[in-house]
């Protein structure tokens, strides 16, 4: 196959790492999977891909792997599978042959997107309520409630086009940023992910998970950041995750996950987020199944207690989150990095569409309208950064 069917791209130390030449590149869905090199499909259950991921991470000396996890896979952990469709991607696995550093676009072109569905404040309304009379029934403390944004663009674009356009400023790369072309499915998954799942190094896993958003403009970073981390609401949004990160953590391995950082401030594009770290230290034995089996899908962007959150919001949202809300998994020997992805969109050039989602958590001190307004920030951030 030609490398440009088929590769990711990931910001690395102020450049763009290339990973390309794929040796096996699957899609997997539950019954089962699609060559994305020959396009071919075979049944196959998705036990037998987990299966393969029961090795354990230290010393693992895998490298030029990539390893997009999709929302739905965290049913097989959280809940029943049953309720996934068979034709739902769960996730996409790449090993490539090797990897370089790439240059993008200097002028890239300018993306023209236009807006085809947005979510209704009085749709958001409904689904938050329905949410919240969960919170006061005691069914759930914390539930993430998000939306879809769908655009069209013209055919005269490519995916390097989308990636130097999101990525050609200095600053404003997300931390767990990728891009995957697959040819195979006209698809490209385009992620500017500030947020961290996992990091894994030499035994030690540390988490990020953000909570608490403010909008930039017309005030100083101190001022922004005086009054979110004085915000009651975000205060509790932030500690009820980090002590359901920590829990998950603990059902790892021994329990000694601690709290490294109990608020920290974090800036993205057009925002300022808060988020906290925990970390543990981790036997040699332990495997990245039995990690993504604690730990996956983040509780960041599910609630709390997550088992009982993802039933409700699979019921008010109606819909699938599918790359969103995943995590990307980046193999460098002895380390592993995974994101969280928000900030992420898919862009099927086959039908000319893009699709962005966003949300928010929401608690017993949310108020509807403060909320809707953050998930238009968070889109803001994205869109903005891609086509301005």
């Amino acid at each position: 196959m030609t490398d440009h069917n088929l590769y990711t791209i990931i910001p690395y130390k102020n450049k763009f790492l290339k990973f390309k030449e794929a040796l096996s590149a699957r899609a997997y869905y539950k019954n089962h999977y699609v060559d994305l090199i020959t396009g071919e499909s075979h049944l196959f259950e998705i036990e037998g891909w987990l299966s393969g991921l029961d090795f354990p991470l230290y010393g693992h000396g895998r490298e030029n792997r990539v390893i997009h996890l999709f929302y739905e896979l965290g049913f097989l952990f959280e809940g029943p599978l049953e309720e996934v469709s068979a034709t739902t991607m769960l996730g996409i696995d790449i090993e490539y042959e090797s990897r370089e550093f790439v240059k993008l676009k200097k002028k890239p072109k300018k993306i023209n997107l236009g807006l085809i569905e947005a979510p209704h404040f009085n749709d958001y309304r409904k689904q938050f309520e329905e949410g919240y009379d969960h919170l006061l029934n005691g069914n759930c403390y914390q539930f993430n409630l998000t939306g879809e944004y769908r655009y069209n663009f013209e055919n005269e674009y490519g995916p390097m086009d989308f990636i130097s356009a999101l990525w050609n400023q200095k600053g404003k790369c997300g931390a767990y940023a990728s891009a995957t072309w697959c040819e195979k499915i006209d698809s490209l998954f385009l992620s500017n992910s500030p947020e961290c799942l996992f990091q894994y190094e030499e035994g030690k896993l540390i988490t990020r998970p953000i909570k608490g958003t403010q909008q930039l403009g017309g005030k100083t970073k101190q001022e922004l950041w005086s009054k979110l981390v004085n915000d009651k609401k975000s205060q509790a949004e932030l500690y009820m995750i980090t002590d359901l990160l920590r829990n998950d953590l603990n059902r790892i391995d021994t329990p000694t996950a601690k709290v490294t950082k109990k608020k920290a401030p974090l800036f993205v594009p057009g925002l300022l987020h808060q988020y906290s770290e925990v970390e543990i230290t981790l036997g040699h034995q332990v495997t990245l199944k039995t990690i993504l089996e604690k730990i996956f899908p983040g509780g960041s962007i599910t609630g709390a207690p997550k088992k009982r959150v993802m039933g409700i919001l699979k019921k008010l949202e109606s819909r699938e989150r599918g790359f969103y809300c995943g995590s990307t998994l980046i193999f460098s020997k002895g380390s592993l990095a995974a994101s969280i992805n928000i900030r992420s969109s898919v862009i099927d050039f086959n039908s000319g569409t893009l699709s962005y989602q966003a949300g928010g958590g929401i608690t017993l001190l949310s108020d509807v309208k403060s909320e809707f307004e953050e998930m238009t920030y968070k889109h803001d951030s994205y869109i903005d950064t891609l086509t301005l």
